[in-house]
């Protein structure tokens, strides 16, 4: 059963209410996730709160270089005691947490503050904005709500919420606003090149690696309008690369000219398939991921499906096909 809907200013009072705070992270977590977490834990912590990140999944390497990145994780397994609140950042629904969803019973009651349009407005609380470029951007509202200063540590961690959630600004989902925040974060001492390059140019071998056998293998629709690319386990194992080395894959499907849709299917190490999904100007994906128990933003959207691989691909594709 959906949750109520409330405001920032009573979504910032809640926090502010709080003394002991769980800040969840989705699986695989990006840079919104851990960007907007770790700007308000900073920010938290300053006036005395007892705020902690808790997620499954590691850190991604390219993420490593944000303040105390690492400083105030706590595992899942490891929460113990009340907490005041369970809060959850860029989570479409409860199940996004994984094998951390033990731990959201630790906290008193459920705030869930989100921008995707297929959340699934599962909180006690819940604080909607669909209009936002990145959920950095309803945190960046939230301390401003809150009279927190923003500083250099949560400074940089908004501008990178918001650097990977629009691909660099390249995204429909960029409005002046989003540029807004971000000119202000900049007056804090932010370096855009230096953030740019740890996102965008920050590649390993293996990476790089998995990225020509995506290439190599990626397909095109004969409409033309459909792309996808398809990473075995083998693939992983053959250039060494992680989990994490295929983000951002999806997009050179759709870059493809004339490309309307681009998927991504990657099999994980226990079997699942993880998909991504990109549209141009028409398709809204997030229904299409939906369809599988995933969801996202019209033109952004993931699911988890199971295997196998193939059959995985041949019901994604049907569906997109379908959209199209």
């Amino acid at each position: 059963m959906a949750g109520q809907l409330i405001s920032q200013q009573e979504a910032a009072a809640r926090i502010l209410q709080a003394q002991r705070i769980l800040f969840f992270m989705h699986v695989s977590p990006d840079g919104d996730s851990i960007g907007s977490s770790l700007a308000l834990v900073h920010a938290l912590r300053k006036i005395g709160r007892e705020a902690v990140i808790v997620g499954v999944d590691p850190i991604p390497r390219i993420y490593q270089f944000l303040p105390d990145w690492d400083r105030w994780l706590l595992p899942w397994e490891q929460v113990e005691g009340e907490w005041d609140l369970s809060c959850f950042l860029d989570c479409g629904d409860l199940y996004r947490v994984g094998a951390a969803l033990p731990a959201v019973a630790k906290g008193r009651s459920i705030l869930n503050i989100d921008h995707h349009s297929t959340n699934t407005v599962f909180g006690d609380e819940n604080w909607m904005d669909f209009s936002a470029a990145a959920v950095g951007e309803l945190a960046y509202r939230l301390l401003k709500e809150m009279n927190l200063p923003i500083g250099p540590e949560e400074a940089v961690s908004l501008y990178t919420s918001i650097v990977a959630d629009t691909g660099g600004f390249r995204y429909s989902s960029t409005t002046a606003e989003t540029h807004r925040i971000a000119a202000e974060l900049l007056e804090q001492g932010v370096k855009p090149y230096e953030v740019a390059a740890q996102i965008f140019e920050n590649e390993t071998p293996g990476r790089l690696a998995l990225l020509g056998r995506a290439l190599a293998g990626l397909q095109l629709d004969p409409s033309g309008k459909l792309a996808w690319i398809v990473l075995s386990r083998e693939e992983f194992e053959a250039t060494g690369a992680s989990d994490h080395d295929a983000e951002g894959l999806v997009n050179w499907a759709r870059s493809l000219n004339g490309v309307e849709v681009g998927v991504l299917l990657k099999e994980t190490a226990e079997g699942s398939i993880r998909v991504g999904l990109r549209s141009r100007f028409t398709v809204d994906v997030g229904l299409i991921a939906k369809q599988f128990g995933g969801g996202g933003h019209a033109r952004a959207s993931g699911c988890t499906m199971e295997g196998p691989l193939d059959q995985a691909a041949e019901r994604l594709l049907a569906a997109v096909r379908a959209a199209l």
